[in-house]
């Protein structure tokens, strides 16, 4: 069947709609029964949506997909105007097309499904001015995110990511063995980008740099840190941030941790419960942000400012800041053993 690769049967898992999304990259996953009949889809924002509602990666898809969703039907004329007119209408991307009966006979798509619209093309700016003291000695005379996997530094595998999706700008902050950088790098050509850089004369945090930028456009900033390695689709992100009509998103990863005891629970000295070695859920900065330059008002010029706490000064203002919960593959390469991690990972995929 045509489709089959992004099918999935109503009582699949939502850890198996993940796998599917990222291991096809179209975008959707289409729940059919097993006449074919559509019953609902699945995308990107349905996932974290159900993350952030703190449902878990065993819940089944039924529970999760969208059943209301827009389609066409093969028999109408003009189904190519029709599906552009829907697609701009709702913000969506894929129009399942079904005969009489309901069965699943094509999918339209947006051919521009992996680049930014113009009006949404963020600034990237990535740190890449730190000391990576806990790699040492493989940092003494490299930068940390000049490492290489493979073939390529780390640094170079985030700007790929982002030049994947059509953005064009970047800023690279620098301070430690910035030369290295600035001289593999240069100015961007070479990848058919603009590179500039934002040197720091002393480290001023994962967040004080942006005081650095020429700020004469109004564009969001998409903020990364060069040792932090995901197939994240950025095109996600933004959309997610202008949903929620977002002063800053940041990305959110689960963490689980399980407690190697039992667990009493009791008031006074009445027993509530107990929990063998219970699972705690919770979430972490995923080192991912998208915000808006009016952030940048809460910057003190030359005044190390990491961003969670550039955050924590949004939030006391009660300023809109979201969380979008990330699903894809994820590295923080910051010790030896999540570097050897990232080495064995990348082995087995493709980045």
């Amino acid at each position: 069947m045509k489709f089959q690769s992004i099918l999935l049967p109503p009582n699949a898992t939502l850890k198996d709609a993940i796998a599917l999304l990222e291991s096809t990259n179209e975008g959707i996953v289409l729940v059919v029964d097993i006449d074919n009949i559509l019953l609902g889809t699945i995308t990107d924002g349905d996932i974290r949506r159900s993350l952030l509602a703190g449902l878990n990666l065993e819940v089944q898809v039924k529970e999760v997909m969208k059943a209301d969703m827009v389609v066409l039907n093969c028999e109408e004329d003009n189904l190519h105007d029709k599906a552009l007119h829907l697609m701009i209408k709702n913000n969506i991307r894929r129009i399942p097309v079904l005969d009489k009966k309901g069965s699943l006979v094509d999918l339209i798509k947006d051919k521009d499904i992996n680049k930014v619209s113009q009006n949404k093309v963020p600034m990237v700016v990535i740190m890449a001015g730190g000391l990576g003291s806990r790699l040492l000695p493989l940092t003494e005379k490299t930068p940390k995110p000049m490492l290489k996997l493979g073939q390529k530094p780390m640094l170079e595998m985030v700007l790929d990511n982002c030049i994947r999706v059509g953005l064009k700008n970047f800023y690279f902050a620098v301070n430690h063995l910035k030369d290295q950088i600035i001289g593999y790098f240069g100015d961007g050509s070479k990848w058919g980008v603009n590179i500039q850089y934002l040197q720091e004369e002393t480290p001023l945090g994962t967040a004080g740099a942006l005081k650095l930028l020429d700020m004469k456009a109004d564009s969001p900033i998409l903020v990364l840190n060069g040792d932090v390695l995901t197939n994240l689709n950025i095109v996600n992100l933004i959309n997610f941030h202008y949903k929620y009509e977002s002063l800053a998103t940041i990305c959110v990863r689960e963490h689980l941790e399980q407690i190697a005891y039992g667990v009493v629970n009791f008031k006074n000295e009445k027993v509530i419960s107990i929990e063998e070695k219970p699972i705690f859920r919770n979430y972490v900065n995923a080192g991912i942000y998208l915000i808006e330059p009016s952030l940048l008002d809460f910057i003190q010029e030359g005044i190390p400012i990491d961003m969670p706490e550039l955050l924590t000064l949004a939030l006391e203002k009660n300023l809109n800041v979201s969380a979008c919960p990330i699903h894809e593959y994820w590295f923080d390469v910051g010790q030896p053993e999540t570097l050897m991690k990232a080495k064995k990972y990348l082995d087995r995929k493709t980045f």
